[in-house]
């Protein structure tokens, strides 16, 4: 019983990581169980992402399917905290206004957001609504599951290479390899959503392309990242969800 309770903790902790739903309590942290929620990421995010294609097709029920694809993107940034939104912005801030690595860092611990932050956390929104706004409402639906599941999957194995830079911070103690099983997890979830997409017609060839297309993204954004500031944190991992995210929805409609 001992290894399902840890696997129901692990997973409740990393749902409560990265969304507001309501799960779990205090009664299931221990350090050894918070190290291991970035195997779940990927699972959390296929949670999410069903959430999201599930809010979408209730609202193009009622709705033009633009103004629900604004609607669905709105609901998952108060779903989520806009946890990634912020780290975006913060680290774009950064990157532009920090000349050192001292400064970029010190710019992306400021709770303010400047121009950087604003243009970048704009031109992502607009994208990703531009992109569900164009797809059929199948393909949508499908593309906001692989979406969510792989960005959070990025977000995982970059975590897993310990090149968090912060002592205190929001990824403290979770920058240790994933090992076998958050491989297997990791893998389990990205196969679900791409089990989703098929099922909701998106063809095999455009899934791997934005995949391809997302990885690449967010890889870019994390080599620049790690030349300047040496190595990760809360706010670039964020961002590198939303480069992902967005990079996966252009793959996608890259193939209409």
């Amino acid at each position: 019983m001992a290894p399902l309770r840890d696997i129901a903790a692990e997973s409740a902790l990393a749902l409560q990581f990265l969304s507001r739903l309501p799960v779990g309590g205090r009664t299931i942290y221990s350090p050894e169980r918070w190290a291991r929620i970035p195997c779940w990421f990927g699972m959390v995010g296929l949670v999410l992402g069903l959430l999201a294609a599930a809010a979408l097709w209730l609202g193009a029920a009622v709705l033009p399917q633009p103004v629900a694809v604004v609607l669905t993107l709105g609901l998952m940034a108060l779903v989520t905290g806009g946890l990634h939104e912020d780290g975006l912005a913060d680290a774009v801030d950064g990157m532009g206004g920090g000349r050192t690595p001292e400064r970029a860092l010190e710019i992306m611990r400021d709770s303010h957001i400047g121009s950087y932050g604003v243009l970048a956390l704009v031109m992502a929104v607009l994208l990703q609504a531009a992109c569900l706004a164009h797809m059929p409402l199948a393909w949508a639906m499908g593309a906001l599951v692989l979406a969510h599941v792989f960005s959070r999957s990025v977000m995982a194995l970059a975590l897993g290479q310990g090149r968090y830079l912060r002592p205190r911070g929001a990824g403290t103690g979770l920058d240790r390899p994933l090992g076998p099983k958050g491989l297997v997890l990791t893998l389990a979830a990205i196969s679900c959503a791409m089990g989703v997409g098929f099922m909701l017609a998106l063809p095999a060839v455009a899934m791997v392309l934005a995949m391809v297309i997302s990885a690449g993204g967010a890889g870019l954004w994390l080599h620049l990242t790690r030349r300047k500031i040496q190595g990760d944190t809360g706010d670039t991992l964020g961002a590198a969800q939303m480069i992902s995210a967005t990079a996966c929805l252009i793959g996608l409609v890259a193939w209409l």
